[in-house]
């Protein structure tokens, strides 16, 4: 059965997989759809398949062919191996690694309370709402 571009539309990158491999693995079924694609519907769609992180690398930049694609793709995952992008979901960091001792969910309040002479206390309000029960069922 020959593929059609909502398979190319739906296809993504595999967690181990490199992104030569997956352009590759994209560009060999992109050749068998019917009818044939051009380049830059290729290079576009192929863009819109990435994860957010390529994405939003790539989208602002259109390059001639499938090729600098690759190649763009490859430079992006590089400096992910070496750090050069602050973005921790995609770099498999995990907690205590590289110092890091912060404990994941952890929340700080402060909380002030003016202390001025004759300041007034803060005024409760009721609140009731004016609703009908014949529009609402009874509750259980």
């Amino acid at each position: 059965m020959v593929p059609d571009r909502m398979q190319l539309q739906n296809m993504c990158k595999k967690e181990h997989e490199s992104f030569k491999e997956y352009a590759q693995r994209w560009r060999d079924l992109a050749a068998q759809v019917v009818p044939p694609m051009m380049e830059r519907e290729m290079i576009t769609m192929i863009v819109y398949t990435l994860s957010v992180f390529y994405y939003e690398k790539m989208v602002g930049y259109m390059p001639s062919s499938f090729a600098d694609l690759v190649f763009s793709g490859e430079r992006i995952e590089v400096g992910m191996r070496r750090g050069k992008f602050d973005y921790p979901a995609l770099m498999n960091r995990k907690l205590g690694e590289n110092g890091e001792n912060k404990k994941k969910g952890e929340t700080h309040v402060v909380a002030a309370v003016p202390t001025w002479l004759n300041f007034p206390l803060a005024q409760q309000y009721q609140y009731s709402a004016n609703i009908s029960s014949s529009h609402y069922p009874p509750p259980y």
